[in-house]
């Protein structure tokens, strides 16, 4: 059952990344990576910690309840609940 769960889950993962309006790589000044999936009124967020869909908050800021992004061109910032904001570069590399 746990295994069914999971590939729906990743299916649902794949169609979304496949209807996003733009995809990114980050890459942060502390290592870490990250993908995004941009939607008209959402980003599908993607990292070594989860995956996550935020929601549009405002021009280039989307928000859930365990991480806030701001995307302006090729940089963005991260930000999770009790750390330091993240400032990322958009990168070529894989996450």
């Amino acid at each position: 059952m746990l295994t069914l769960g999971s590939a729906a889950a990743g299916i649902a993962g794949y169609a979304d990344l496949a209807n996003a309006e733009r995809q990114a790589r980050f890459v942060c000044h502390d290592g870490e990576r990250f993908s995004v999936a941009i939607h008209t009124d959402h980003v599908r967020f993607r990292s070594g910690t989860g995956i996550f869909t935020l929601i549009q908050t405002g021009e280039g800021q989307f928000q859930s309840p365990e991480v806030a992004l701001r995307i302006d061109h090729d940089r963005s910032q991260l930000i999770r609940a009790g750390e330091a904001i993240k400032t990322c570069v958009q990168s070529q590399s894989a996450v």
